[in-house]
């Protein structure tokens, strides 16, 4: 789904690369302390003004420059930019001053604001900068300036922050080559409480249409009707899975709320639509986390006009689906005070007209999990630390997976029946055999006595569909850094169970 541009003009940086690219808790209010009323006199804010290269016109020129209640207004406003130009009908700097003898700011505003660049254009009704940090006040002074580039803005976010960043009409044409372009519009987008560019308070944005092409050279589309997101950890979304970590680990969670409507997107050759989100982390009256999920459909469906679009056609209908349907669903809970995870009622990941997967858990020792990661990363920066040691802290005390087949199971062998040229019986012979085959090169890194339970239960389950359980209830909690040393303990001793229930099909002979 990558779009390539080798450079991105200033609005769609500021406020996409500072902001969408974000997407815990306020962090406080960093360096703006008092900056954000400071009154600032007509004498104040021309004495700062060549901070921005605005002094004089040169660089930047406007046909009007006004003082009123503390801003400068410049009308009909025009700068030329490092590789392009920027205009804009007003251009409102607001509390233009020196702080800890640096430029600094306390809004700034272009209405009708366009910029042109070889690579494409962007306009947009409004982009407004609220109450910025020293640190984003004085980069972005660098840029009127002429004296920094586009690109450094997300290059490093640290000390970044601002009130509110707005941004209203806006239309973007980005385009490297005839090949490789891209078209966006966004009706707002409105972010709130950046703080010391790792956490955001709340963000918004609605009718959002992006077109262009793909790695492929395929065509690739998103509509997004409305998103909005409360509380954003930036650290906790990077390499992790913002819903999965969400739904297992509440204390890891990079939200605090976010909810999607209407996103279609059309990438690779798939089409995915999801008519609405939900997702909460709340502290319930205890101190305990409580994270929801809540997915009620996700269609996942082949796209015309791609090159892969057929072969994901084929691949649909080997198992009979003109699309798949997801649905997703539950409830986990973190104690801090005993640094214990556990899941609460049903959580379910459901292949519709498939396959349904439950599962059950309860951890301790998350923290001290995350602690002792830290510490061994520290001893050797850039080594993988052991796993053993890694995971020591990290106690086991129940875990539950169901597999349910809800038609899967029947779909696969009959397309193995019809591909083999043999009856859907011996089809399933087949894939059971194939089954216990993989199960026999993993027995030796399986803990002894798992393979003999799992082989009669997996026969049954490709012969009958039913509910597989894959269980593990021990005695006393048990220390994932088991499962990183082989041979493994037992699966008795480790309540370790693989069980078949249900079914409607007679058992292999």
């Amino acid at each position: 789904m990558a779009v390539s541009t080798r450079r991105a003009p200033l609005a769609f940086v500021l406020a996409l690369g500072l902001g969408l690219a974000a997407c815990g808790p306020e962090t406080g209010s960093g360096d703006r302390s008092d900056t954000r009323t400071r009154p600032v006199s007509e004498a104040q804010a021309q004495s700062a003004l060549a901070d921005f290269g605005l002094e004089e016109q040169g660089r930047a020129n406007w046909s009007e420059r006004r003082f009123e209640r503390g801003a400068y207004v410049f009308t009909d406003f025009a700068m030329t930019l490092e590789d392009g130009r920027l205009t804009a009908s007003e251009l409102t700097l607001t509390g233009p001053q020196r702080v800890n003898d640096h430029p600094f700011f306390t809004a700034l505003e272009l209405q009708n604001a366009v910029i042109e660049a070889p690579e494409g254009a962007l306009s947009a009704d409004v982009l407004s900068l609220i109450e910025p940090s020293e640190p984003l006040a004085r980069k972005v002074a660098d840029l009127l300036r002429g004296e920094d580039s586009l690109e450094s803005l997300d290059e490093d976010r640290s000390g970044f922050g601002f009130a509110r960043l707005e941004l209203a009409a806006l239309e973007m044409q980005v385009e490297d080559t005839p090949s490789n372009s891209l078209t966006l519009n966004l009706e707002t987008l409105v972010l709130e409480g950046f703080e010391e560019g790792e956490t955001l308070q709340s963000g918004q944005l609605s009718a959002l249409a992006m077109d262009g092409h793909d790695e492929q050279g395929g065509p690739l589309s998103l509509r997004l009707g409305d998103m909005q997101v409360s509380g954003v950890n930036l650290d906790g979304l990077d390499g992790n899975s913002p819903l999965g970590v969400s739904l297992m680990s509440p204390d890891q969670a990079p939200y605090e709320t976010l909810t999607v409507q209407d996103l279609l997107v059309s990438a690779g050759g798939i089409a995915i639509t999801l008519p609405e989100l939900s997702a909460r982390v709340e502290m319930l009256g205890s101190g305990v986390l409580s994270s929801h999920l809540d997915l009620p459909s996700l269609t996942l469906s082949p796209a015309p006009g791609h090159p892969q679009s057929a072969n994901i056609v084929r691949s649909f209908d080997m198992l009979g689906y003109d699309q798949l349907e997801l649905t997703a669903s539950g409830e986990s809970r973190y104690d801090p005070q005993t640094d214990r995870a556990w899941t609460e009622g049903e959580n379910i990941i459901r292949l519709v007209d498939g396959l349904s997967l439950s599962f059950e858990q309860e951890l301790s020792g998350l923290a001290a999990y995350a602690e002792q990661a830290a510490d061994l990363t520290g001893e050797k920066p850039g080594a993988t630390p052991d796993p053993a040691r890694l995971m020591a802290p990290l106690m086991i005390h129940q875990f539950r997976l169901q597999l349910t087949d809800e038609s899967l199971m029947e779909r696969i062998t009959s397309q193995i029946a019809q591909r083999s040229g043999v009856s859907e019986q011996q089809a399933r012979v087949q894939l059971g055999a194939m089954s216990r085959m993989g199960l026999a090169f993993a027995g030796a890194q399986l803990p002894a006595g798992l393979v003999d339970q799992a082989g009669p239960a997996l026969d049954r389950f490709i012969n009958s569909g039913g509910v597989l359980t894959l269980e593990m209830a021990p005695e006393t909690p048990v220390s994932a850094a088991v499962f990183a040393d082989y041979p493994a303990p037992d699966a008795q001793s480790l309540g370790l169970s693989v069980t078949h229930e249900g079914g409607d099909a007679p058992d292999p002979k």
